[in-house]
């Protein structure tokens, strides 16, 4: 590969892939249980491509409903605990439809300074005062809503459940417990990164977390109920731990049926193509009958951490299976990725992302795939370079 070339892959995502030609072992991307390349997934592609061709062709509500998309979001509200589940073409515009969704539901939106870009962009795009504040910082975020709030408005708090490029949680605990004197708050998680990964059931942050309880204050209960308490909604993508496409809102029955009826991804915008539909559906099924493969994921991450945590290196001990590394300056830490794909590993060299400094960050993903040898090879091999 050349200086400055773009990295051509040539096979699936998993612990082996091909690059330009090369057979690497594969540190990259997100793809933590391994179900990319899964051939129960390309199976259930493959079939429901000779069935239902690719693309519907027509929206949802014109004659766009293919079984597989049905099929998806019957697996996701199984998969997550809920009544009913909407699914779109991309996980990036889940915030957007929630936000533009609910817009008279709140008067101003708080948003933690290093979440995603397609959160910074949903929070923009409602038309609300956009706060900032710092980084899993509960009491910046309670200091903000005294500062900017006024009486009897409602807040929007919006961040990512797990940071794709740092690796860490946001302690959505402390936040509930800061919106606990809001009435009509709502926190908004975008959770692309704990969906599969995180909780007993793979049900993400707001599980791993314990909050999503049917405690009255849970997901998506939007619903007059006589009491206007914070609420909690998530949104994520199925492309990552799932290994499918698209992304997914769960929630209860009468949330989501007002969602798609207002909802221009709904009336307007085509379904997910029908074999990536097939194979997501799959990959759901699998993820909440196989609870291996998450146990598998978190005793990698956590051999992955212990080793580098001997190199000398700092990570943290979360099940997250993101490894953020800051070592030295960016010239430093591009000769490590260079020489690590030189003996067949890569890992990945990012000069900028949300959430990271002026000298970029090397990054680590964990797959539930990988083996105690790769992991122990990828680690001998870090020791000689750092």
């Amino acid at each position: 590969m050349s200086p400055g070339s773009i990295p051509i892959m040539q096979s699936p995502a998993g612990p082996h892939t091909v690059i330009d030609g090369r057979r690497y072992l594969y540190f990259v991307g997100t793809g933590y249980l391994g179900l990319q390349g899964h051939p129960e997934l390309i199976r259930a592609a493959c079939d429901a491509a000779r069935q239902y061709g690719i693309g519907s062709a027509n929206s949802r509500t014109a004659f766009g409903n293919l079984p597989p998309t049905l099929d998806v979001e019957r697996q996701a509200a199984e998969c997550f605990g809920f009544d009913e589940a909407f699914y779109f073409a991309s996980g990036y515009v889940g915030n957007h439809i929630l936000a533009l969704h609910l817009e008279d539901r709140y008067d101003a939106v708080f948003v933690d300074e290093f979440s995603h870009y397609c959160v910074m962009e949903a929070s923009r795009l409602t038309g609300r005062p956009v706060w900032k504040f710092r980084h899993a910082d509960p009491e910046d975020l309670a200091a903000a809503l005294r500062r900017h709030l006024k009486p009897g408005q409602r807040p929007w708090i919006a961040s990512d459940g797990v940071f794709a490029a740092r690796g860490d949680m946001a302690p959505l605990a402390d936040y509930a417990n800061v919106l606990a004197d809001y009435s009509g708050a709502v926190m908004c998680i975008d959770d692309a990164h704990g969906l599969g990964v995180l909780g007993t059931g793979g049900r993400g942050t707001l599980e791993h977390t314990g909050l999503l309880a049917d405690d009255g204050l849970v997901l998506a209960n939007l619903e007059p109920d006589g009491a206007d308490r914070p609420r909690r909604l998530f949104c994520g993508t199925l492309s990552k731990a799932f290994g499918g496409y698209g992304g997914i809102i769960p929630g209860t029955r009468g949330f989501i049926e007002r969602l798609k009826s207002t909802s221009p991804y709904y009336r307007g915008a085509s379904a997910p193509p029908a074999p990536a539909a097939a194979a997501t559906a799959r990959a759901l099924q699998i993820v909440r009958t196989r609870p291996e493969m998450r146990a598998r994921l978190w005793k990698n991450v956590g051999t992955v951490k212990a080793g580098l945590c001997r190199l000398g290196l700092e990570t943290n001990d979360t099940p997250v299976p993101i490894v953020c590394l800051q070592i030295g300056d960016a010239e430093n830490m591009q000769r490590i990725q260079r020489e690590l794909m030189q003996q067949g590993i890569v890992i990945a060299y990012m000069a900028a992302y949300a959430g990271l400094g002026p000298e970029g960050a090397l990054r680590i993903a964990v797959f539930a795939t990988h083996t105690e040898e790769m992991i122990q090879q990828l680690l001998d091999t870090l020791q000689k370079l750092v």
